[in-house]
């Protein structure tokens, strides 16, 4: 074997051009470093912040607002023969300091996640230890080349990709790789050929951390030709795609301006036809204006002020949203595919069940017990068989010695104290073969020998055994009771490690007599333990609907374990093998994949194929994650999230959203911002909609009547841009809606106006009603001798008139009262009814919560004030708005102004009294309809 493992080096040594013994000479580094580059991962693309800025402002919705703005524009100087007045440019200006608002804020969030995201990285220079020119030497990592014999130690990641050469128990965890918990124990040998990373035990992977042992490789790949660095290759190659909200909001943007386009065609027809012949440009002019009214113009910053407002909510809450838009996919998601290690566990080895007398206890139930010298043994095992360090938050060493030493601290047992107390004179290392690992301390005076490994090994070299602090005879029955012992820990998913002792040993012996005779004490039982906020997490996913699928490296049984106590998976039925993957098409895998919670002992593809096709039933899926293995994963999702803490870059740069806190909790917290920023935004557009429908179909029914618009554009700006987004924007700066999480989202594509129709139509409908009603009783106060005087029984005669000699001017003069009146009930209505605009299922709770939103009941307070005070203002009111000046009020009219508010209440009052009957028959009535019927 000996013989076959130096000819296989010899092999790779030439085929490399190398020279194991004195590594590379100045020279050949020079040229190889050119041949294979330097030893760095690709860094992904870094759009400047002009690119961005210039991408906001070509988003479709944008666009149709800029067209809005131009069109805006050109509508006035049509109707007035090209006339330039600067008026003209008031909707312009507005509408660009939206469209422009909203492409900064766009900016300055993906900027400042940016940011983040580089402030997670980590600030330290990697460095190796190599052999060059025949000298030991330590140089930045990224000059290693294709040949460098390289160093590793415990405490330090792998430079670049090695094949291992020498090793002396070398342990190495290569969980961002992998996903396996576990750390790899590593060999010089040679290998199959295999295409599973985890089954590669002579190759030492990039960026993977050495826990325990030593060893000497040589470097096979570098920089991009890694593992590691083709996986981020592949990630900076990706194109992003756009995100769920930014699909729907083009789709939105499309149907608007569909929308607009057919009711200005319609609108002037319907007046052409029926109206005056000669009045072509006013209806050109009130059709253009009206089909404008209908476009949103606030929405655009509606969603990005909302969206800023939450991600900043969920900064606070440890989660870094790199795209604002990212934020509403992560509420819509229904199946959330989560790695284990570090997210639904500690990420930290921990002993959690003992053996000691043959009988299993927990790990705290045994602190209690009271200490004698069998547990003082036990202790001492714990600390002085163990290579590993715990001091100043420095935790250095295979995670299994680090659970043993932070259990022994329980006890104050400091595993520095004690080896400087009793110090090791002799040793036998971990052997992978043995599976065991010996010490000779001296312990007050007398050499002690402690051994510890796997519970089968250790028990053939015991003859004793310690029981209630007596030494007996180990027997059979001892041996196999504490094999079904150990086997109850193993379903468990626990790792057993045991302990032994000897005080017969002679100095003058061979060391390998360490092991022989020796007396059992005790086992223990250790696994990364699941977070206990991840248990709630999980509870809280599923009672939103949210299937939770864990995806790891570690083995089958582990996986199963780990998930009963989480409340994933309660059989073997629902974990799935990669070995069974490979064997599966894609057809079968469609058919069992919603069975299937866990899907243990994975690859990087394996993931990628998962959440594949779980998107091919029509499910939005986020992945999450935190290392190089995820990164492929994370960008297939509709959503990826990648750990802060323990996340790697390639992890990070391939996710949409950061957990800066790693926990799976707050990934819940970030699908509840989530869905109330949807909800908040498709509030928002039922509002702005159904008043903008509002306004158009009031003033076409009314314009189809009379054969003049009752209001003119300003009055339509002043409505559309200043009051509804004023108002419009604070919807999206209230409380969330808890509620929200007990709702089940929706499978496959769902459009932003499902269930909105509704409150939409219902506004729309209210609001119209009152506005002409609001206008025909403002034209009762026009005195008569105005109309009188044109030989005219009524002033709605006058205004149906088709008589050439009554021009639109003159139309419009006579109708002063009607456009004040229509102006109050289209400005203050909206502001009444706005905090009523609410779309939660309110069959969730019979108990009703209203959610305060005190932002948005300044704003419908100050937007109420806003326009009385318009009424008012000299040259405002009457030039400007076109409404009454204040020459026309009286002590006969003075109750025209109280009159109008009061008919702007109307529909706040309708909407509220329809919400309570609603809420009292389905929580009620219905109810005992139910009960009644079940009785009979």
């Amino acid at each position: 074997m000996e013989e076959y493992i130096s000819q296989y080096n010899n092999n790779l040594e030439s085929s490399l051009q190398t020279n194991f013994e004195i590594g590379l000479t100045t020279d050949e580094v020079i040229v190889r470093q050119k041949q294979y580059g330097k030893n760095e991962l690709p860094k992904g693309k870094v759009t400047p912040w002009y690119v961005i800025f210039g991408k906001a402002l070509i988003e479709p919705i944008q666009l149709i607002l800029i067209a809005a703005a131009v069109i805006s524009v050109i509508a006035p100087l049509v109707g007035n023969n090209w006339k330039l007045k600067g008026a003209y440019f008031v909707d312009f200006t507005v509408i660009g300091v939206i469209v422009i608002l909203d492409a900064i804020l766009e900016t300055v969030q993906t900027v400042k996640a940016r940011k983040s995201m580089v402030a997670l990285k980590s600030l330290s220079k990697p460095k190796a230890v190599v052999i060059r020119n025949d000298l030991q030497q330590e140089i930045p990592a990224h000059e290693l080349t294709v040949g460098d014999i390289v160093i590793l130690e415990a405490g330090k990641y792998v430079p670049a990709e090695l094949q291992i050469i020498e090793q002396s128990d070398v342990f190495i965890d290569e969980a961002i790789l992998t996903g396996e918990s576990v750390p790899v124990h590593k060999t010089a040998k040679p290998i199959e050929s295999t295409t599973i990373l985890a089954e590669m035990k002579n190759i030492a992977f990039m960026s993977t951390f050495i826990t325990a042992g030593r060893a000497v490789g040589v470097v096979i790949k570098v920089g991009q030709q890694t593992q590691i660095g083709k996986i981020a290759t592949t990630i900076n190659e990706t194109e992003e795609s756009p995100t769920n909200l930014e699909k729907k909001l083009t789709k939105f943007s499309y149907w608007i301006a569909g929308l607009s386009f057919i009711i200005a065609i319609i609108i002037f027809i319907a007046l052409y036809f029926s109206g005056n012949k000669s009045g072509l440009t006013n209806y050109l002019m009130v059709a253009i204006t009206l089909a404008i009214g209908v476009i949103p113009e606030s929405l655009a910053a509606v969603v990005s002020i909302t969206l800023s407002f939450s991600t900043k909510r969920m900064a606070k809450q440890n989660v870094i949203v790199k795209k604002l838009a990212s934020m509403e996919t992560l509420g819509s998601v229904n199946v959330i595919c989560t790695d284990k290690t570090g997210t639904l566990t500690e990420n930290k080895m921990t002993v959690k069940k003992v053996i000691m007398n043959n009988n299993i206890t927990t790990a705290e139930t045994y602190q209690g017990v009271n200490h004698d010298q069998h547990q003082d043994l036990f202790l001492k095992a714990l600390v002085l068989c163990n290579d590993s360090v715990n001091e100043d938050k420095e935790r250095i060493g295979d995670p299994t010695e680090l659970a043993l030493v932070d259990y022994a601290e329980l006890f104050a047992y400091d595993e520095q104290d004690s080896r400087d107390k009793w110090e090791r004179i002799d040793e036998v290392p971990f052997d992978s073969e043995r599976k065991l690992m010996s010490t000779l301390n001296v312990i007050d005076g007398v050499s002690t020998t402690f051994t510890k490994g796997a519970l089968d090994s250790l028990l053939q070299y015991c003859d004793r055994i310690m029981i209630e602090n007596k030494i007996l005879t180990l027997t059979d029955e001892h041996k196999a009771e504490l094999l079904r012992l150990a086997d109850d820990l193993s379903t468990q998913a626990l790792r057993v490690l045991a302990f032994a002792y000897n005080t017969n040993f002679d100095d003058e012996q061979d060391p390998e007599a360490l092991e022989n005779n020796l007396i059992f004490l005790g086992a223990v039982g250790m696994i990364d333990p699941v977070r206990r906020s991840a248990v709630e997490a999980v509870k809280k996913a599923h009672a939103a609907g949210i299937e939770v699928v864990m995806i790891t490296g570690d083995y089958a049984t582990t996986a199963l374990a780990i998930a009963k106590e989480l409340d994933l998976a309660y059989s073997e039925y629902e974990v799935i093998s990669s070995e069974q993957l490979n064997e599966m098409s894609d057809k079968q895998l469609i058919r069992i994949i919603d069975k299937i919670k866990v899907f243990a002992r994975v690859n990087p593809e394996h993931k990628v194929r998962i959440v594949n096709i779980l998107q091919q039933k029509k499910y939005l899926v986020s992945m999450t994650g935190d290392g190089v293995n995820d990164a492929p994963g994370l960008v297939k999702a509709d959503i990826g999230v990648s750990m802060g803490i323990t996340g790697t870059d390639v992890a990070k740069q391939a996710a949409d959203v950061i957990l800066t806190d790693d926990n799976f909790e707050t990934i819940i917290k970030g699908v509840n911002e989530g869905r109330n920023v949807y909800q908040k935004i498709r509030r928002a557009i039922t509002f702005v909609i159904g008043v903008n429908l509002a306004n158009v179909l009031s003033i076409f029914i009314l314009s189809l009547i009379n054969h003049v618009s009752p209001v003119e554009a300003t009055d339509i700006l002043w409505m559309n841009l200043v009051i509804e987004s004023i108002l419009a924007i604070c919807i999206g700066m209230g409380d969330n809606d808890d509620t929200l999480m007990q709702v089940k989202p929706l499978q496959g594509e769902n459009s932003l106006f499902r269930k909105i129709w509704g409150s939409m139509l219902r506004i729309t409908i209210l609001t119209s009603a009152v506005c002409i009603g609001a206008y025909y009783f403002g034209m009762i106060f026009v005195p008569a001798e105005d109309y009188q005087a044109y030989g005219y029984q009524t002033v709605f005669d006058f205004l149906r008139s088709s008589d050439s000699m009554i021009t639109v001017e003159m139309k419009l003069q006579m109708s002063d009262f009607g456009r004040t009146s229509i102006f109050l009930v289209l400005t203050c209505a909206p502001s009444m009814f706005v905090n009523t605009v609410t779309l939660s299922d309110w069959k969730i709770k019979a108990q009703f919560k209203p959610i305060i939103n005190r932002p948005l009941i300044f704003a419908a307070i100050g937007a109420v004030l806003l326009n009385i005070i318009m009424l008012f203002i000299p040259w405002i009111n009457n030039k400007v708005l076109n409404l009454n000046d204040l020459e026309v009020y009286t002590q006969s009219n003075w109750y025209f102004v109280p009159a109008c508010l009061a008919m702007a209440m109307i529909p706040v009052t309708v909407i509220v009294m329809t919400d309570a009957l609603y809420f009292w028959w389905h929580h009620n009535l219905k109810q005992c309809f139910q009960r009644i019927g079940q009785k009979k």
